[in-house]
């Protein structure tokens, strides 16, 4: 190729737009404000729902020890991060439990709300319809309602039939294992639910009864979280997270309620 010509395709390629190469998930692990920045972004790439998809998925992949034994995944630094990220998208998202639906299956969001359960301090082991939501931190007994809004949502929409997407030949096996997985994992979910309905509608039925704002977890709030010397508190004190109004809440549930009725 001479000269002349190199420099022509050489013009040609600088004057094509660039397209931005979409953001890794390893990334936000190596960069702690690159979350931020990219949810702050118009059209950030991947969406927010993508991320907690790929946050949550890195996070539960199984491990395999030196007998090359399959674990189940490691509680270590890495994977409570890539949780911890994942919750920062939702709550990004304000927790929109609509919005979460449509972009996560039922058992990616039921991981994602079981971690916000954990990270809020809801006593494990303990039944919710037997915790007394007046006297717990706003923002733990906020993540219990939010728990069973979506619990008492997820049963009304799994009553509807769900068109599934049909895959290209080449991809049809992987597809079949894959929705198969899902599926039974789905039941298994929805089974569970179902067992706990009526708790969940007394969980509801007492959030009603209740006068009094409360806060759900934000960006911030999670940080603090994560570096428990910091909060000194601060994340379980009355003013924590973001404000949800009691109006707003009776709302919330009483859509909820309407639902299964």
């Amino acid at each position: 190729m001479s000269a002349e010509a190199a420099d022509r395709v050489a013009a040609v390629i600088s004057s094509r737009p660039s397209t931005p190469l979409q953001t890794s998930w390893f990334e936000f692990l190596l960069d702690g404000s690159l979350l931020e920045n990219h949810l702050q972004k118009s059209n950030p790439d991947p969406l927010p729902v993508q991320l907690i998809i790929q946050f949550l998925e890195q996070a539960s992949k199984p491990s395999v020890n030196e007998q090359n034994q399959v674990q189940p995944p490691a509680d270590n630094r890495r994977n409570r991060t890539l949780k911890l990220l994942a919750l920062k998208v939702a709550a990004h998202m304000k927790w929109d439990l609509e919005v979460l639906e449509k972009g996560l299956t039922i058992p990616v969001l039921n991981m994602l709300l079981n971690e916000l359960l954990c990270v809020s301090k809801v006593p494990p082991g303990v039944k919710h319809v037997d915790l007394d939501l007046s006297t717990l931190p706003p923002t733990t007994a906020m993540a219990v309602i939010i728990y069973n809004r979506w619990a008492i949502r997820t049963i009304v929409l799994s009553s509807f039939p769900e068109k599934q997407t049909k895959p290209g030949p080449h991809q049809m096996n992987m597809w079949v294992l894959i929705v198969q997985q899902e599926k039974e994992m789905t039941e298994n979910i929805l089974t569970v639910l179902k067992e706990q309905a009526a708790d969940s509608i007394s969980v509801l039925e007492g959030a009603l009864r209740l006068k009094k704002d409360f806060y759900v977890h934000t960006l911030r709030t999670l940080d603090l979280l994560a570096a428990d010397a910091a909060a000194n508190g601060e994340t379980e004190s009355s003013t924590a997270g973001l404000r949800i109004s009691a109006d707003e809440l009776h709302c919330q549930v009483g859509r909820a309620q309407r639902n299964i009725f």
